[in-house]
């Protein structure tokens, strides 16, 4: 199919469904919001302005860094910064997602190949009305052992950002990719969609950490969907600290190859009247594929967090586990567990799920004020250890990082 016929398709099926609602989430209406507006590119990190630098380190990235294999900035509709590191250059690609297609016809191949144009209103937005996103490519064999990092950032009031991103690694490819999306300060009001299509080749590994850090009035809709080949390994981390209107996130890994397996953790903590909607989706269809999810919530003030968890198996040998543990911190906070459990022609998949959701135990606040703290240390101090989980692939750096916004997020409670 030539390049025109192609895209006026998809075109035609996105403006088919630009009314659909979701199914999950509360719906928003997209007349609301306008189109982010452009930026010039700058040639360097010094370019970019002080309070953008900010914005992205609360996110997770930061910018002055300069052990990164790779960086991608992109602020409301325009990637104003691309750079690969020297020791990095034949080993990987970063660009925006325009340039990539325009530069790559193969690119089409993983366009819309996941994720349907009209799987919704968001996704169908997103290709009328488009603002970039980043395209991401390790060559085969290449095994980046330093991150890549990416930050899309809003700098505008009531406006839309809507990317497309792709990450494709080759086969025996490795890399660990940092993202951070936040809305620069000031900016309290705003619509932030995310497709995001990952394929990841035979024997490759992807270690994927998202944070993200909004403006109390942003709704937020990642779309993600995850092609897994034989003897692949994917890690995603997800960490949401801050308040905010509305989130809702579904992402699928897809185990189509031997032996794939795919890890999720969910950190997050639901604050002032929020409402989170979160989870993973794993789909395991061959021999020896394995699969983890593990939610970490906490629901405070008026807040309702909804922790999915699905589990699909269509191999015997096939084996996953879900786990959601929730802690209540006031009257009028909720928290919505739904594990799902599927087994489709494969009576010998083992699929397990454990869920617990309640307030913190007396008994554990008693026991830490007996040695001298507080009852808001207490508090602090067993929350901070019930948000830290294990985050495989996360480098040390990262990890810290995370851990430090546990810390802070926990002393709030104080």
């Amino acid at each position: 199919m030539k390049k025109d016929e192609y895209f006026h398709d998809i075109k035609q099926k996105a403006e088919a469904a630009y009314n659909k609602k979701a199914a999950l989430g509360p719906d928003i209406d997209l007349s609301e919001f306008s189109v982010c507006s452009p930026h010039e590119k700058v040639e360097s990190i010094e370019s970019i302005s002080r309070s953008m630098k900010e914005a992205a380190l609360y996110a997770g990235v930061d910018l002055q860094e300069s052990g990164n294999a790779a960086t991608y900035v992109q602020v409301d509709r325009s990637a104003i910064f691309e750079k690969i590191q020297k020791a990095f250059q034949g080993k990987l690609e970063i660009m925006s997602i325009s340039q990539a297609i325009e530069k790559y016809p193969e690119v089409r191949n993983y366009y819309w190949n996941l994720i349907p144009v009209d799987f919704d209103k968001y996704t169908a937005y997103t290709e009328l009305c488009q603002t970039e996103g980043y395209f991401i490519r390790v060559f085969a064999h290449q095994q980046i052992n330093v991150p890549l990092q990416a930050c899309l950032l809003m700098s505008e009031e009531a406006r839309v950002q809507s990317v497309h991103n792709l990450i494709i690694l080759e086969e025996g490819a490795q890399a660990n990719i940092n993202t951070g999306c936040a809305s620069v300060k000031g900016n309290k009001n705003g619509l932030h969609i995310g497709v995001s299509e990952f394929y990841i080749g035979k024997n490759a590994q992807l270690t994927f950490t998202m944070i993200h850090n909004w403006g109390e009035n942003f709704h937020v809709r990642p779309r993600t969907v995850v092609e897994m080949e034989d003897n692949s390994f994917y890690s995603s981390t997800y960490v949401l600290m801050k308040p905010l209107l509305s989130l809702q996130t579904f992402p699928k890994a897809i185990l189509k190859g031997e032996n794939a397996n795919a890890n999720f953790q969910s950190i997050i903590f639901g604050k002032e009247s929020s409402i989170i909607d979160v989870g993973s989706n794993l789909i395991m269809k061959s021999r020896g594929c394995r699969g983890n999810s593990v939610s970490r919530v906490c629901a405070a003030d008026h807040s309702k967090v909804y922790a999915r968890g699905k589990l699909a198996s269509y191999h015997d040998e096939a084996q996953a586990h879900l786990e959601c543990k929730g802690i209540l911190f006031s009257r009028d906070s909720e928290i919505i567990s739904i594990p799902e459990l599927e087994v489709y022609g494969a009576p010998k998949s083992r699929l397990s799920h454990e869920a617990a959701v309640g307030p913190i135990e007396e008994e554990a606040i008693n026991y830490l004020r007996s040695r001298g703290l507080s009852k808001e240390e207490a508090l602090s101090l067993i929350t901070r250890g019930f948000l830290n989980v294990d985050l495989p692939g996360v480098p040390p750096a990262l990890k810290k990082y995370i851990e430090e916004i546990v810390k802070m997020t926990s002393q709030d409670l104080m």
